[in-house]
């Protein structure tokens, strides 16, 4: 399970980071202490998947390891982990 309160404040750091810098994960690692980070392109999330939280040049998806396999949720008490799904330039 994910904290809206955590989530919001993920949010609220990233936002706060240099561009240039969002992509290390160490950086934010402290917001979700009992969850997994994972960055990537927010052209690697399939198109139908909807973020938990849209942000100035990235999306946060939360993730479900409850399955077999992992998936994209939007349910913050079943999320294990979270993808900071960072906008290309070309955007």
């Amino acid at each position: 399970m994910i904290a809206a309160g955590a989530l919001q404040q993920l949010a609220q750091a990233i936002e706060q980071t240099p561009l240039a810098l969002r992509d290390d994960t160490q950086l934010f690692k402290a917001f979700l202490p009992d969850a997994s980070l994972t960055c990537c392109s927010d052209n690697d999330i399939p198109g139908r998947a909807k973020p938990a939280y849209q942000g100035t040049g990235f999306d946060l998806y939360l993730v479900d390891a409850s399955a077999h396999c992992a998936s994209l949720t939007n349910d913050l008490t079943i999320a294990c982990g979270v993808v900071l799904a960072l906008h290309d330039d070309d955007d």
